[in-house]
C-alpha cells in the first residue's frame, strides 16, 4: 500500500486443553470462538521432532521426520503431521497437491517454534507454501525474519499460487513485511495472533508498506476467511482484504496499526461482522499526518486487479478511538476497475471517540456510486466536532434509525454502561436506556440475526440499534 495515498479528506476435538496453549488460542472473543482443526481418523499420522531423521524414501505410518518439509512430501490426503516442541529453521512446502487436507499441527500440549533466526532473505518467508493445495498449518509460533533496512525483508507466513490453505491458531510476530500474506483461492486465516509486523517501517522511510495480515493484491482471488484473529501492533496496516470476491471478516480483535486497521480494497461480496477495532494509543500515528489509523477503510486502490467495492455488509462492529470509524477513500481516476462503490449495508454498529467525523464517504469516480446503500440503526458517539456522517452523494444513501450523540449524553440517553468506551462491557445497556427496543418487529429486513455477543435478534421482537442488543 502506498505510504502517502490516504488522507482523511475532511474539511472440542481430539486435542487436550493443554494443546490450546500452542500458538494463538482465539480466547479473546466472548462468543462463537473458532474451533481448532482435528485430525482425520482415516489418515495416517507422522511426527516431526528435532531428534528425527529424514529418510531417503517415504516411510510408513508413525515415522518421525526431522523437518516439516520432508514430512509434507510424504503425506497424502487426510494425513496428520504432529510437530513436537523445539525450534526449527525456515520451512518451504512446494508443488504438493494432495487430494484431501493434510494437517500440520503442534503435538498436543507442545509449542513448536519456526524461527527465521533474523536471516530471512528479501521477499522470502519463515514459513512458505508455494503452489500447494489442501494444506492446513495450526498451532505453530512463527517469528524473527530480521529487519535489515526500511526497504527490504521477509514475511512470516507466505502462501503463493495456492488453493484451499488453512492457517489456524498460529502466533506470528517480528516480521519485516507481512506477518501473513496469502495468494490464491479459498484461504482461511482463523484464530491466529499476529503482532510486531512490518517492522521495516519503524523508521518511517519506506515508500510502500504492508499489513500484518493480507490477501495479495496482484491477482483476483475467490474465497477468503479472516475469523477470530487478534491482529495488533503493526508498523503497517492491520488487516487487508484485497482483490477478493467472497470474503468473511468476523470476530476479530484488530488494533494499533498504521493508516488502516481493516482495509477492504478492490473486493466484493464481503461480510464484516462482530469485529472490535480500536487504537490503544498514539504509537502508530503516521508522522506525516499525526493521527490514528482509520477503523474500516474501503477503497479501490488497484486500477487493474479486483472489482469495484460492492455488496459489502458491515454489521455488529465496535469501532472506537480511531481517526475515523468508517471511510470510503476515492483513491484514483480511470483504470479497468472503476473507483466506485455500491450496495453497502452499514447497520447495527457502534462508532465511538473518533478524532474526526465518524463516517465519511468520498465522491467516487464519476461522482455517483454504482448502486444505492443503507446506513441503518447505528449508535454513534461523536466527540469530534465534525459531522457524524458526511458524503458528497447523499442521494445514494438511505439513512434511518441511527442514534447520533455529540458531547452531551445522560445516564439513560443513550444509556450504555460507559460512553468513554475502550472495553467491550462499556457498551452494555443500562436499565432505562432510551435506545433499547426501538427497532420495531419486521421493520429492518437486513438486520443481522444475532448481535456482537451472539445474542438473538429476532424479526418477531423489538430490537436495539448498535452492536449490542
Amino acid at each position: 500500500m502506498h505510504a502517502l495515498g490516504r488522507t482523511l479528506g475532511l474539511a472440542a476435538g481430539l486435542f487436550s486443553l493443554a494443546a490450546l496453549a500452542a500458538g494463538a488460542d482465539g480466547s479473546w472473543t466472548d462468543c462463537a470462538p473458532p474451533l481448532r482443526l482435528t485430525p482425520d481418523p482415516a489418515g495416517r499420522t507422522f511426527h516431526v521432532a528435532t531428534w528425527g531423521t529424514n529418510p531417503g524414501t517415504c516411510p510408513g505410518d508413525g515415522y518421525t521426520f526431522r523437518t516439516i518439509g520432508a514430512a509434507a512430501k510424504c503425506a497424502r490426503g487426510k494425513d496428520t503431521i504432529y510437530v513436537h516442541a523445539g525450534t526449527y529453521g525456515p520451512v518451504l512446502i512446494s508443488n504438493l497437491w494432495p487430494s484431501d487436507r493434510v494437517l500440520i499441527t503442534n503435538a498436543p500440549g507442545e509449542s513448536p517454534v519456526i524461527d527465521g533466526w533474523s536471516g530471512v532473505a528479501d521477499y522470502a518467508a519463515i514459513l512458505g507454501l508455494w503452489q500447494v493445495s489442501n494444506f492446513a498449518i495450526q498451532g505453530l509460533t512463527v517469528r524473527n525474519t530480521g529487519v535489515s533496512d526500511a526497504e527490504h525483508g521477509g514475511y512470516g507466513i507466505r502462501v503463493s499460487q495456492s488453493t484451499h490453505v488453512k492457517l489456524y491458531f498460529n502466533t506470528v510476530h517480528d516480521t519485516a513485511r507481512h506477518g501473513i500474506i496469502t495468494d490464491g483461492h479459498q484461504m482461511e486465516v482463523v484464530g491466529n495472533e499476529v503482532y510486531n509486523t512490518v517492522m521495516r517501517n519503524r523508521w518511517w522511510q519506506a515508500d510502500y508498506w504492508d499489513a500484518a495480515v493480507a490477501s495479495d493484491p496482484h491477482r483476483n482471488q475467490w474465497g477468503y476467511k479472516l475469523i477470530g484473529n487478534s491482529i495488533h501492533d503493526s508498523w503497517g496496516e492491520c488487516a487487508d482484504v484485497l482483490a477478493v470476491d467472497g470474503a468473511t471478516v468476523e470476530g476479530n480483535k484488530i488494533s494499533s496499526c498504521v493508516s488502516a486497521n481493516l482495509f477492504i480494497s478492490g473486493s466484493r461480496n464481503v461480510t464484516v461482522n462482530r469485529n472490535w477495532i480500536f487504537a490503544a494509543n498514539d504509537q502508530y500515528n503516521r508522522p506525516d499526518y499525526a493521527y490514528r489509523a482509520t477503523g474500516i477503510l474501503l477503497a479501490n486502490e488497484g486500477s487493474s486487479v479486483g472489482w469495484s467495492v460492492s455488496n459489502v455488509r458491515i454489521t455488529n462492529n465496535i469501532v472506537e478511538w480511531v481517526s475515523q470509524g468508517l471511510r470510503y477513500w476515492h483513491a484514483r481516476t480511470g483504470g479497468a476497475v472503476a473507483d466506485t462503490y455500491g450496495n453497502l449495508y452499514v447497520g447495527f454498529n457502534n462508532f465511538n471517540r473518533t478524532q474526526f467525523g465518524p463516517i465519511r464517504f468520498d465522491a467516487p469516480d464519476g461522482g455517483w456510486p454504482s448502486a444505492g446503500s443503507r446506513l441503518h440503526h447505528n449508535l454513534v458517539l461523536n466527540q469530534s466536532g465534525y459531522s457524524w456522517f458526511s458524503t458528497d452523494s447523499w442521494g445514494a444513501w438511505d439513512v434511518e434509525g441511527n442514534w447520533n450523540y455529540g458531547p452531551s449524553t445522560t445516564a439513560s440517553s443513550p444509556g450504555i454502561a460507559d460512553t468513554w468506551g475502550s472495553y467491550i462491557p462499556a457498551y452494555e445497556l443500562k436499565p432505562g436506556s432510551v435506545i433499547r427496543w426501538t427497532v420495531a418487529p419486521w421493520s429492518e429486513p437486513e438486520m443481522p440475526s444475532v448481535d456482537y455477543h451472539c445474542q438473538s435478534r429476532s424479526q418477531d421482537d423489538w430490537n436495539t440499534p448498535g452492536a449490542v442488543n
